[in-house]
């Protein structure tokens, strides 16, 4: 099922809204970065750009309430069927990362990307990210894997669909798509 996104301004007579897609993929990143809520209320971003064993990097990588990582893998315009490649590679590493790697991305994340903030341990975030009193005795029982684009062409679509149907694969894409109106910007979420 494809997505399509539409805007119109409705205070001064109906307008259309002028589709562009994001200028570059870390504008987006940097959106989720500061607040992951707009792609779901229940993560918490605890890696960006985050190294894996195999040489590559994970765009963001954030955790559920659960303690399950979910790998996010975000891509400006169209996203083609080997982002789903990519993005199980990834999962092949993250199934494998014990607490100890979590807390050690997270503790990269916040000196790389925030050191402006107050360090806290991965344990003290969490609890007051999503307000329990513990982390999780077991970390990554699951994860999940999220495409982030502003489409899927059908081929990438299919695969999604099959994986996560057919094989009970946790994958999933949210699509983002940016509007201008003059010189305000607007994302949409879907």
């Amino acid at each position: 099922m494809t997505v399509e996104f539409g805007m119109w301004r409705i205070d001064q007579g109906l307008r259309a809204l002028t589709f562009s897609p994001l200028e570059i993929e870390a504008h987006l990143e940097d959106i989720l970065d500061e607040d992951i809520t707009v792609a779901a209320p229940n993560w918490m971003v605890i890696g960006r750009q985050v190294p894996t064993s195999h040489g590559k990097f994970i765009d963001l990588l954030a955790i559920d309430p659960d303690g399950n990582p979910v790998v996010l893998e975000l891509k400006r315009d169209t996203t083609y069927r080997d982002i789903v490649a990519q993005l199980l590679d990834y999962g092949s590493w993250v199934k494998d990362l014990r607490t100890e790697h979590l807390v050690s991305i997270f503790d990269a994340y916040q000196k790389k990307y925030h050191p402006e903030r107050i360090r806290e341990s991965l344990d003290q975030a969490f609890c007051t990210r999503f307000k329990v009193k513990a982390m999780p005795e077991d970390l990554n029982t699951a994860h999940q894997l999220v495409i982030v684009a502003s489409s899927l062409d059908p081929g990438a679509e299919r695969v999604v669909r099959y994986l996560a149907v057919t094989y009970g694969v946790e994958i999933n894409a949210i699509f983002f798509c940016a509007f201008r109106d003059d010189e305000r910007e607007y994302l949409a979420r879907a």
